[in-house]
């Protein structure tokens, strides 16, 4: 037997009498609602940092992206997924600001299965000490599979020793269950966590609680489609604006001159001989180019 609640009824009391009280009282009594649990959200609201239910959150440094997210930046202790159209749309320009402000907050950063090599003068150029800035790529040959369970064992150990302030992980052919191992392990702690995956996986599911369509724009700028968040649906993507390319003026290349090793890190002999590509990010029209040393990181 189906029982239909009335106005009236006990369970309902006050819900009636509340939607046809004046707007001043209906947001006064909301507001009780959500100081007296926490935990509740309308799923109209995007929420901002210090609201009742919102999840801590990294400034973006792009006012017009943060004022789209939850929270009003990249989500801490939670998986953020960067669909990209290409490897190196922009990707790392837009994490720029945030990148920087971990490292001026003494935190650690792990760039984990990148696509290129990084480059090491753009980095410090932008402020990043190659100190708290630490890259992990999978052995010299292995196998497209092998390589790719590596970079996720990887992202998972850097997540699970709690020492790291971000995390930039590229997973091209990830399973949706290796994400939901991401993003468990990524709630027991505060680090803000971007995995990089291409396009085309936009049909499968994925636990990320942020998940966004990454694709270059005229004008040295960037178009950002909203798939997933915490919030009311914005059909419209965000053209934002990345600024000029930064660049590192090319050396002369001689035979005895050694190659360049990106950081301060202990390079394998085996990465002497893919120096050729040293660009991480690479705009929308800087597309490597074998035989030389790339001289721009975007």
């Amino acid at each position: 037997m189906t029982t239909r609640l009335s106005p009236a009824s006990p369970d309902v009391s006050g819900i009636a009498p509340l939607a046809q009280a004046p707007a001043a009282d209906r947001q006064g009594a909301l507001d009780a609602l959500e100081r007296r649990y926490p935990g509740l959200w309308r799923a109209g609201q995007l929420g901002h940092l210090g609201r009742a239910g919102s999840v801590p959150a990294l400034s973006t440094g792009h006012a017009a992206l943060s004022a789209e997210l939850p929270g009003g930046g990249w989500p801490m202790g939670a998986l953020t997924e960067l669909l990209l159209a290409d490897a190196g749309v922009g990707e790392l320009r837009l994490l720029r600001p945030a990148l920087l402000a971990l490292a001026a907050a003494q935190r650690r950063v792990a760039l984990v299965g990148p696509p290129y090599l990084p480059n090491a003068m753009c980095l410090a150029e932008w402020g990043l000490p190659a100190s708290q800035l630490f890259w992990v790529r999978p052995p010299a040959g292995a196998g497209r599979a092998a390589a790719q369970a590596d970079v996720l064992w990887a992202a998972e150990q850097v997540l699970r020793s709690q020492a790291f302030g971000g995390v930039m992980v590229w997973l091209p052919t990830a399973r949706p269950e290796a994400l939901r191992r991401l993003q468990v392990l990524a709630q027991a702690g505060d680090a803000v966590v971007w995995a990089c995956r291409p396009a085309g996986v936009l049909h499968e599911s994925s636990p990320a609680v942020l998940r966004l369509l990454l694709s270059p724009a005229p004008g040295n700028a960037l178009s950002i489609t909203f798939h997933k968040r915490r919030g009311p649906v914005r059909d419209a993507p965000l053209v934002l604006p990345l600024g000029e390319m930064m660049a590192v003026p090319a050396r002369t290349a001689s035979p005895s001159a050694p190659p360049p090793v990106p950081f301060n890190f202990p390079v394998p002999q085996a990465v002497a001989g893919e120096q050729a590509h040293v660009v991480l990010d690479r705009g929308t029209s800087a597309a490597p180019v074998a035989g030389r040393v790339a001289a721009e990181l975007a």
